[in-house]
């Protein structure tokens, strides 16, 4: 396979869990953009910390 190819699927995977790291925020109450920012930035680690917070008691 070819290394540009390679580093642009990683890539693209890597936003991809970004941004379903943002949706897990949003779902719990959190700032959607504040999360994509970080999701795009961190990736799994964003989906990781999302995943483990708690539920805000805003009413949506």
């Amino acid at each position: 396979m070819d290394n540009a190819k390679l580093f642009y699927e990683l890539m693209a995977a890597h936003c991809v869990i970004g941004t379903v790291a943002a949706l897990v925020a949003y779902k719990k109450g959190r700032n959607f953009g504040r999360w994509l920012g970080l999701g795009l930035i961190g990736g799994t680690v964003a989906l990781i910390a999302a995943s483990l917070l708690p539920g805000s008691d805003r009413i949506s």
